[in-house]
């Protein structure tokens, strides 16, 4: 049987740092106080990303691997926790409460951020306000748009750009309730695909999930040996702090050096010749939050991701000697190495080989749905597995419907959320591998294989309608903001807490449902009062007409498939099984098909040189040190994580209150 990942070695797992209990406790006020930090932190994502990006700058909240707003919010509660273990120990957190917070935060607050409802907004919106009789939109496209899609209101529209306004929301009802039942429907699909492949992914293939190490570390404060008197963690956490305190200042006090550690140009100033002109933009960074989460994937998944990318490069310079790159392509076709069409390729590649691999539980769990496997115990998984099963096949009817009843043709329908659910679920294998700090998919995403690779001519013009609607929450190449791969990591950590799966699974639930409606109540009001196009991020706002000036050159230019590009796709497919294949066969194979899949990314661009270095120092660590001396500088690297995130979260925090210049650590 195919498995695309071997079981790590013990001395690897992140959750060695954090001892099992004996059992914990989840309870209502757990509940409570995740919906209240959740909404609070909804609120703060907004403020941060539309209003205080437009004229601060701001750190991200909750796009990558561990979202800054969140694990901030947890830190603080944390460190609150402690004071009250020692003063009112009655009324201290348990672990499993202060877990349950967590993942309360983390799964629903990421789907109100870019890449979910920050691009799905501008998008509701863009068609009738840029309209105009040159772009000729209302002729190509707006008979096939039905009002309750997108907001069509001209003086909605203009307080919505303008702002100085209230929240219309008589005027808004149709669209947030259109909106909020599909991504609830996304999400509880998400859900009850992990619900379904938890067991095999945590226990049988057992991942190493190296974003729950830190989390775990600070939610367990009965451990005999807690993270917080830990003083390497303090030690590790002062150096990015600082970093980011003096790079702040510099900000606001120009005459103060910045000490630049994002992501930037390896050659700067020097003009490169044909072929090595290919490499285009070689960059380099040294995120210290990204080298202290690759520290605990394991050596082949670190390895393999660097390597690969380099890979990718190599393949753009032999390309640009050949004259491959500048060989003629047709409209809206891709071009040699096909790295997009490659990566695309990996993605459905990696989903497919997981499933392959999982069959066997897949058939089971799906006869215990039917009960004709009543021996199969699911009492201790997040849902039953008829809930599971029926739910996904509910939340995926849900979404077709939706589709179907938008203008969209049934077959089209299915295609689209399948391949959608397909690189998701892509993507949450790969952070569970490798905590990849941003989760970008393939450029080749659905909307590009769907619109571009397979042809558009293939396509009916209100297919393409409102395919672009689809666009921003299950087509886009941007998969930051997903919930999935938290859910999983939820169950994760329920697991190694010993926290019930299914009181975690209902915390979950009341989250994200709540988390949808409120989060499109405060980024609309948000929208209305500064304005789209006056006082908040313009980037975002963007967003939502780059989907209609896709969408019209599309239906104006019409593409043939790309066979080239497809059949990078299929190659993609192809060694990401092979890889999968030689990883069960051999032992000693060094290379990761998840390693090969993020290399042909945009992430590893910007990540390669933080994943070498992660890479190397724990080589070394084992290799002179052994398993125990890599367990005995866990704590440091948790605490160039813990540092970099708080780091971000306080000077972010401070600039809302304060109007200072902030650094962004993580973009």
């Amino acid at each position: 049987m195919i498995n695309p990942s071997a079981k790590p070695a013990r001395s690897e797992d992140p959750a060695d740092i954090v001892p099992k209990k004996s059992g914990t406790i989840v309870t209502i006020r757990s509940f409570v106080t995740g919906l209240l930090l959740s909404i609070l932190v909804d609120y703060w994502i907004q403020a941060a990303e539309l209003i205080m990006g437009q004229r601060q700058g701001h750190t991200a909240l909750a796009n990558t691997a561990i979202p800054v707003g969140p694990f901030s919010v947890f830190f603080v509660v944390a460190a609150i926790n402690i004071l009250c273990r020692a003063a009112l120990p009655g009324f201290a957190y348990t672990t499993g409460e202060m877990i349950t917070v967590y993942v309360m935060m983390t799964t629903s607050c990421v789907l109100s951020s870019s890449g979910q409802l920050q691009f799905l907004i501008p998008t509701i919106t863009a068609a009738w306000h840029y309209a105009t009789t040159e772009n000729h939109w209302g002729i190509l496209f707006f008979r096939f748009i039905p009002h309750w899609l997108a907001q069509t209101d001209p003086d909605v529209l203009d307080g919505f750009y303008k702002g100085g306004t209230k929240l219309p929301v008589l005027a808004w009802a149709p669209q947030i309730a259109a909106w909020a039942g599909f991504m609830t429907a996304l999400a509880g699909a998400s859900f009850c695909i992990v619900a379904i492949l938890r067991r095999r992914w945590v226990d049988q293939e057992k991942l190493s999930f190296p974003t729950v190490a830190l989390p775990l570390a600070i939610a367990n404060q009965e451990s005999s040996t807690p993270i917080f008197r830990e003083k390497l963690f303090w030690l590790a956490f002062l150096i990015p702090f600082a970093v980011s305190a003096v790079n702040t200042l510099s900000l606001n006090q120009p005459a103060i050096p910045i000490i630049n550690l994002r992501s930037a140009p390896m050659f700067p100033n020097i003009v490169l010749d044909r072929p090595w002109s290919a490499l285009g933009d070689l960059r380099i960074s040294f995120y210290p939050f990204v080298i202290g989460i690759a520290y605990f994937a394991p050596l082949e998944v670190s390895f393999s991701c660097w390597f690969f990318y380099l890979l990718t490069l190599a393949q753009k310079v032999v390309g640009s000697a050949a004259g491959y790159d500048t060989m003629v392509k047709g409209a809206h076709h891709a071009s040699f190495p096909y790295i997009g069409n490659q990566g695309a390729g990996a993605f459905i590649g990696l989903a497919l080989v997981s499933i392959v691999s999982a069959w066997p539980h897949i058939k089971q769990v799906f006869l215990k749905a039917i009960g004709r496997n009543p021996s199969m115990d699911d009492s201790e998984e997040p849902v039953s597995y008829r809930f599971a099963v029926v739910g996904l096949i509910l939340c995926v009817a849900f979404m077709a419907g939706f589709s179907i009843k938008a203008g969209m043709s049934p077959l089209f329908a299915l295609i689209v959320i399948g391949l959608g659910l397909t690189y998701m679920i892509a993507a949450t294998r790969i952070r569970a591998e490798t905590g990849d700090a941003w989760l970008f998919g393939p450029e080749c995403d659905v909307n590009t294989l769907m619109t571009s690779t397979l042809g558009s001519q293939l396509l009916s013009a209100p297919d393409l309608t409102i395919l672009a609607y689809l666009r921003p929450v299950l087509a886009n190449f941007d998969l930051r903001c997903i919930t999935m791969p938290h859910q999983l990591e939820a169950f994760k950590m329920a697991q190694e807490l010993n926290v019930s799966r299914r009181k975690v699974a209902g915390a979950i639930i009341l989250a994200t449902v709540v988390g949808i409606v409120v989060s499109f109540f405060i980024t609309l009001s948000v929208w209305h009062a500064y304005g789209a196009e006056a006082r908040t991020e313009p980037w975002r706002t963007l967003q939502g007409r780059f989907a209609f000036d896709s969408l019209a050159d599309t239906l104006r230019t019409r593409s043939t498939i790309d066979i080239p590009g497809l059949g990078a796709v299929g190659f993609g497919i192809l060694v990401t099984a092979a890889l999968s294949i030689l990883r069960m066969r051999f032992v000693w194979w060094p290379f990761h098909p998840v390693g090969y899949a993020v290399a042909n990314t945009s992430t590893m661009g910007s990540v390669w040189v933080p994943f070498l270095l992660a890479w190397l120092v724990k080589t070394m660590a084992l290799r002179y040190g052994g398993a125990k001396f890599y367990r005995q500088t866990q704590p440091f690297f948790l605490g160039l994580i813990a540092g970099d995130l708080i780091g971000g979260g306080f000077f972010t925090a401070l600039g809302a209150f304060t109007g200072i210049n902030v650094y962004p650590i993580n973009w």
